[in-house]
């Protein structure tokens, strides 16, 4: 157990930086063919952790404190249910970032602005949740 443990700190420890920082280092990566490739194939990775925290936050009212997060999962079902569903958005994410990218590849050769495409399935979710409540 304490081998698995150490594993999925290691994990942690080394993606959750890198998919934090990667949206604005694809920005300065996009500007080479090696760096655009590289964005090509790390960066729907780092969408689908943004999903994820999106999708996480937005779920719940947390601003108002953790009485009301707890309602309102009641509500929905529990935190199994929203975790279930998180997991959902964020597989779709990975799957439409992939997807975005290879229409954009395929209409356009102008690298610079892949992020856009790469990072769409994240505007998708806010559009979603603001049309939703």
């Amino acid at each position: 157990m304490l081998k698995w443990l150490l594993k999925s700190l290691l994990i942690l420890v080394v993606f959750v930086p890198f998919a934090a920082a990667l949206p604005f280092a694809a920005l300065w990566l996009c500007r080479t063919p090696g760096g655009a490739m590289f964005v090509f194939w790390a960066a729907p990775w780092s969408c689908a952790f943004w999903t994820l925290i999106y999708r996480t936050l937005s779920a719940v009212p947390w601003r108002q404190g953790a009485e009301a997060v707890r309602r309102k999962r009641e509500a929905d079902g529990g935190l199994l249910v929203a975790s279930m569903w998180a997991t959902v958005w964020m597989f779709g994410a990975l799957i439409c970032s992939y997807i975005a990218e290879f229409l954009f590849i395929f209409t356009t050769r102008n690298f610079s602005w892949m992020p856009c495409a790469t990072f769409s399935p994240i505007f998708f979710c806010w559009c979603w949740r603001k049309a939703r409540g």
